[in-house]
């Protein structure tokens, strides 16, 4: 017995049915739907189909129809929705004006007037400017089908789908009745010009999904034009079409989204949602941030359980269990570290997550001229308690390796009471890059002090990438004497115990033994 299936199709407020068979091709059912529909030219419309989680399938070819039927036998589905959009009926463009064709035929004299002049609203709905390009919410009008469409994400799919389907068709409405398990939706012009626009829709409590229940499509008021300015283009709308843009690039900016919004979309946003729509973008891509904080107890135990050696410390207040300070350090990252040159950089920066903060971070440099990371830190501030309390857990990894390391850093006072009190002795260098920044803002921009700089900032370097002792002494000479007071306080505040000396010196001392 041949399997048919039904077809349903709407166009201009009616709808037709019909079989679809093994035996059925594009050019019958084109045939069909013209034959049907009054005024619908051949060549002049595009066909999609509508099936579970894929609303607008392509349906030009009889390829296209051979997968329609094959999708619907192995879902065992019985009935299809065919959409169908007018292109050729819908206007024409005279200069800049937009006229409906029917509008042109009657001046013509091709028909009657009171027969073909259509609605105020139906042509204000209709009276869309082309567009110089395709928009991406192009497709949104095809969001909403009849009674008994069905939302498999629920409450927020349906409302979402109704928002932009009112933004590409036109209208705004307000809700009568919004909650998880029924939500009724009027037009927003119901209460000046009474139209009659409704619709209501239900919680499936066998399936979850939300389902169509009564649906009165048609506005009798005369307010349906599409504008790049709506009510309904909220934050959660924003939100749902840059989820999948915040997984790639999560610094993606306001601005960014605004320009983006009014290119493919041809929708002008506020600043505010744009932000906000970004916010919640990431509260579904990330999660809750005060959320993650109870998953931290959980996180320290599965690293030190997969991760055999590894160092992992979470501090809580007392009393409150409020989060203080977390330390992590990999036993991976822990044993590979025995086979690098022994140099650590210390260093904080700062968080810009919702909840603040410093990273406080121990590095190597690897092979390959890259991070090679030892340990982590996350505290409040750049105290010197944190500092301690950072360091201290990394003496408890350092000594057993059983040779001494050389520590890279900058000239914060915290770190530096902290490194004298729980690595004593232990060789401290400061960044090269830090310090030239010190001594850059010393001079002045311009005039002769930028030229005093430039001579300054130039012997400083000589210093730095000295090769030989000798040359490294020349060149500290010459950076006293042109740098005069400014740099002899400079070069004593940096140790109160010895002058700076080269590199070479340190080798002696073994500090750099494994060179």
């Amino acid at each position: 017995m041949e399997v048919c299936v039904i077809a349903k199709c709407t166009y201009k407020s009616e709808t037709i049915m019909f079989s679809v068979s093994s035996e059925s091709s594009m050019v019958d059912i084109l045939k069909t739907l013209c034959l049907r529909f009054r005024g619908l030219q051949l060549g002049c419309f595009t066909l999609r189909y509508s099936v579970p989680s894929y609303p607008s399938c392509f349906l030009e070819t009889d390829s296209d129809l051979d997968l329609m039927r094959t999708f619907l036998l192995i879902s065992n589905e019985k009935t299809v929705d065919i959409l169908l959009k007018d292109l050729c009926g819908i206007s024409e463009y005279i200069g800049d004006f937009c006229v409906n064709k029917e509008l042109i035929a009657c001046e013509k004299g091709e028909s009657s007037c009171s027969s073909t002049v259509e609605d105020r609203n139906e042509f204000l709905g209709r009276s869309k400017r082309a567009s110089a390009k395709p928009l991406l919410s192009n497709e949104w009008e095809t969001y909403i089908h009849h009674v008994g469409q069905k939302f498999d994400g629920g409450a927020e799919e349906f409302r979402l789908k109704w928002c932009k389907y009112a933004l590409e068709v036109g209208f705004n409405f307000l809700y009568a009745s919004n909650d998880k398990k029924r939500v009724v939706a009027v037009c927003s012009n119901k209460k000046l010009e009474g139209c009659s626009w409704r619709v209501y829709a239900f919680r499936c409590e066998a399936t979850g999904s939300f389902v169509i229940r009564t649906l009165n499509n048609v506005h009798t008021c005369a307010d349906r034009i599409r504008e790049s300015k709506s009510k309904m283009m909220r934050s959660r709308v924003v939100s749902s079409l840059i989820v999948d843009r915040i997984r790639t690039k999560p610094e993606l900016k306001p601005v960014e989204i605004i320009h983006e919004f009014k290119d493919y979309y041809g929708i002008d946003i506020s600043y505010y949602h744009a932000w906000f729509g970004k916010e919640l973008a990431k509260l579904d891509v990330h999660g809750d941030e005060s959320k993650s904080f109870n998953e931290l107890v959980w996180y320290a135990d599965a690293v030190k359980e997969t991760n055999t050696g590894s160092l992992c410390t979470l501090d809580c207040e007392a009393g409150i269990n409020r989060f203080r300070r977390f330390f992590v350090s990999f036993g991976g990252c822990i044993a590979g570290f025995q086979y690098c040159i022994p140099l650590l950089f210390i260093d904080a920066t700062f968080l810009k997550s919702k909840y603040k903060g410093q990273l406080l971070c121990a590095l190597e440099k690897n092979g390959n001229q890259g991070f090679y990371p030892l340990a982590f830190g996350v505290v409040d501030s750049e105290i010197e308690e944190n500092w301690t309390w950072f360091l201290q857990h990394l003496a408890s990894i350092l000594p057993p390796m059983g040779r001494v390391v050389t520590f890279f850093s900058d000239r914060n006072q915290g770190l530096l009471n902290a490194m004298g009190f729980v690595f004593p002795g232990w060789p401290h260098s400061y960044c090269y890059y830090h310090l030239k920044q010190n001594l850059i803002s010393k001079y002045p921009k311009s005039g002769y002090g930028k030229l005093l700089q430039d001579r300054v900032i130039n012997l400083f370097s000589r210093c730095a990438y000295a090769v030989t002792e000798e040359e490294f002494k020349v060149a500290m000479d010459e950076l006293v004497i042109v740098g005069s007071s400014k740099v002899k306080a400079f070069i004593s505040n940096l140790s109160t115990v010895t002058m700076p000396t080269h590199f070479s010196k340190e080798c002696v001392m073994g500090r750099w033994q494994t060179v």
